[in-house]
């Protein structure tokens, strides 16, 4: 009977550790802050309330079809930037384990190839894989001084969609949010 009991306790713990890391994140110390992670400041721009998320990457050519923000990552923690003639929107997602991070980013690599297909004229777009500061993902940017970029570092995604402003600031505004996250 001991043994039996023991089985009960060990059963209830597993369970419980497995629905704590589902309901949140696999991270061993809970839950990324997303909010104080995305509060960094961005040289020479204000804070601003950001736009909802959108729900494509990008617009495509008539008859094909524009990649999506998966909306099964819910509601993100925003954040937003503006100077004078550029802003910088800023979209994280917590996802329960990396693997549901790595298999968002895995369909958005499949489908941003059809942002190119834009019609032809300004502003062109390109799109290519992208690394650095513990992330990985894909790019999309315009000849108008545009990017979207989607990431992701271990279980975080994060969607960043500037304007009129360099990639420099997205690279450096993603290392400032990686080191915040640890």
């Amino acid at each position: 009977m001991r043994t039996a009991g023991a089985w009960v306790l060990v059963a209830a713990l597993g369970l419980t550790s497995c629905t704590a890391a589902v309901e949140g994140t696999a991270s061993p110390g809970g839950p990324p802050d997303l909010a104080a992670a995305l509060s960094v400041p961005v040289p020479g721009a204000r804070p601003v309330r950001p736009p909802p998320p959108p729900a494509l990457l990008c617009t495509t050519a008539p008859g094909t079809p524009a990649p999506r923000v998966d909306p099964a990552l819910g509601e993100p923690v925003a954040a937003g930037h503006a100077a004078e003639d550029a802003t910088v929107h800023v979209y994280a997602w917590a996802t329960s384990v990396p693997m549901v991070a790595e298999a968002v980013l895995g369909q958005a690599r499949a489908e941003a190839p059809d942002c190119a297909s834009a019609a032809p004229g300004p502003p062109a777009r390109s799109v290519a894989d992208w690394s650095g500061s513990g992330w990985t993902g894909v790019t999309i940017r315009s000849g108008s001084a545009g990017e979207t970029r989607l990431v992701h570092a271990g279980e975080v995604v994060v969607l960043v969609v500037a304007t009129g402003s360099e990639p420099s600031v997205v690279d450096d505004l993603l290392a400032a949010v990686g080191q915040r996250l640890g």
